[in-house]
């Protein structure tokens, strides 16, 4: 009798793992996919009104130009904290595509 009560126990535990491990990767993964499109969002946008201010006026705006022209505050990826670099570019051409260096 013990043993039958032990080994439910585990199903029910292996079930639940089942459930809660794939559920937690998926929140955990699109809430930082969320952190980068928001953190791109905004250079783009800084990007965009240096460009049609005309405070930038080539096809590629670097990040210490949107730094200068707009005062945006150093940007850093959100989910390893490293700060962008300089030579980062937002492409004009491309409809304002952030490249990261």
């Amino acid at each position: 009798m013990k043993k039958n009560r032990t080994v439910i126990y585990v199903t029910i535990l292996i079930i639940i793992a089942l459930i809660v491990i794939p559920s937690t990767y998926k929140v955990i993964k699109k809430h930082n996919n969320r952190l980068l499109e928001n953190t791109t969002k905004k250079i783009i946008e800084a990007a965009r009104d240096c460009y049609y201010n005309n405070s930038c006026v080539e096809d590629k705006i670097t990040l210490k130009e949107i730094y200068e022209k707009t005062g945006l505050k150093t940007m850093s990826n959100p989910i390893t904290k490293k700060i962008y670099s300089e030579e980062s570019y937002v492409d004009v051409i491309n409809d304002f595509t952030f490249i990261e260096k």
